[in-house]
């Protein structure tokens, strides 16, 4: 959602005349943008299957973009050859195999709609391939003066001209409930008709799957692009990539990032600055100047086609490193965890105002009233902690206890809240 209003935004700044905008008005914008292709097809020179992405922009009434369906879509290279890609989920384009493109090679991508409009891009040749040689940690305060860890990354090569690259990352890290416990909700009983006899019940159960340790995973979701242009040199040293804060939980225990390095040409690191400029406005509503964003795919057989995206060709380089919290904060206290864990609560079984009517000998229980522990257990939102010792016992004001639990957030309990059970392949201990 986040990723394709950007592209609206992007688009509208780029259909403004000469001089400052009018205030704007969000029913403009839907005039003007109506069912305009979004391309995003960025290929790279991995052996692998690759994947181009058609959507419809939409209005701000809708929930998420429209794919665009039906496409025919491939990629010409200089010598007359074409790629296919074949549709495999409504807008995602993919070829069936692994592709292995050209260094120096030209290539062209061609979309040709259901409605019949072809779009072409310009001619784009592959980069030569730079491998990402160092990646490093450090730790270290920022230009806010926050302490943490900075993730850098360094290539070098023989180019005798400025190189260009954007970097995205996935970063994976290791989660440890701090109140976990070996047992689980098992029967949580809403019998309001209580026809087994017990009326409103709740059991726990050992658990048969672990929950004690989960890994997350974040992906980049903001453009890192730099480039060797006012460098004296076309190596690229020691460049942040990510900044972690020391109170961020990530890098609570054992923390790994998978730095992905792109080399594109100076058209393609221009596309993506002009965006980065645009996403990064705080008032792009209000107060955009001109400036044109320019995309290299366009309509050739329809005039009022509207068409955004790139057409980017990059060579691909990537690595992974690891580190454990104490291997920069050693007998420091850890970050505080995802969500808070103090506060032990105690959700009546039974709720305020319950009763029971007996008829023709059975009980039935009022179906106007709901019981806090069941509804907190079935929306996961609690889990157990403990028997609670003071069940049914009077409390200072005679009033029975009707908690026959101890409950936390269900996340202080079991990790799955926050990540996968399943360790990744990649993952490495120290």
């Amino acid at each position: 959602m986040k990723k394709e209003l950007k592209w609206v935004f992007i688009i509208y700044t780029s259909l403004q005349i000469s001089g400052c905008v009018e205030e704007f008005e969000p029913e403009n914008i839907t005039e003007v943008l109506d069912g305009a292709l979004v391309v995003d097809a960025r290929i790279t020179d991995e052996n692998k299957p690759q994947t181009i992405l058609l959507t419809r922009t939409f209005s701000f009434d809708e929930i998420e973009p429209t794919p665009e369906i039906g496409a025919q879509v491939n990629i010409i290279d200089d010598l007359g050859g074409s790629i296919d890609f074949i549709e495999n989920e409504p807008g995602n384009y993919s070829t069936i195999a692994a592709i292995s493109l050209e260094q120096g090679r030209a290539y062209m991508l061609q979309i040709t709609t259901a409605d019949n409009v072809i779009y072409h891009s310009n001619k784009t040749t592959l980069p030569s391939r730079i491998e990402l040689t160092e990646l490093k940690t450090q730790r270290k305060f920022n230009n806010s003066e926050n302490d943490g860890i900075s993730i850098t990354v360094s290539n070098s090569n023989n180019s005798s001209s400025a190189n260009y690259f954007r970097y995205e990352y996935e970063e994976t890290y290791k989660i440890i409930p701090p109140d976990y416990n070996p047992f689980i909700w098992d029967q949580v009983d809403y019998d309001f008709f209580c026809e087994d006899d017990d009326g409103w019940e709740v059991t726990v159960t050992s658990r048969n799957e672990p929950a004690d340790i989960c890994f997350g995973t974040n992906k980049s979701n903001n453009l890192i692009i730099t480039s060797t242009s006012n460098l004296t040199t076309n190596d690229l040293e020691n460049f942040e990539v990510r900044f972690i804060g020391s109170d961020n939980y990530a890098i609570s225990h054992r923390y790994s990032i998978l730095v992905k390095q792109y080399h594109h040409d100076i058209n393609a690191a221009s596309f993506f600055s002009s965006l980065e400029d645009f996403s990064s406005s705080e008032s792009i509503f209000s107060n955009v100047q001109t400036g044109m964003l320019e995309s290299n795919v366009s309509a050739k057989n329809s005039e009022n086609a509207i068409v955004f995206g790139y057409f980017e060709l990059s060579s691909y380089s990537e690595k992974r490193i690891f580190f454990n919290y104490e291997d920069f904060y050693p007998n420091e206290p850890l970050p505080p965890y995802i969500i808070s864990c103090d506060v032990i609560r105690e959700p009546a079984l039974y709720p305020d105002g319950f009763h029971s009517t007996v008829i023709d000998g059975k009980i039935i229980v009022d179906r106007g009233s709901n019981s806090p522990l069941i509804e907190g257990i079935i929306a996961g939102q609690i889990g157990y902690i403990g028997d609670n010792e003071n069940f049914l016992e009077p409390d200072d004001n005679g009033e029975l206890s009707r908690a026959p639990f101890l409950v936390k957030p269900l996340g202080c309990i079991d990790c799955r809240k926050f990540g996968d059970n399943v360790i990744p392949n990649f993952w490495i201990e120290k």
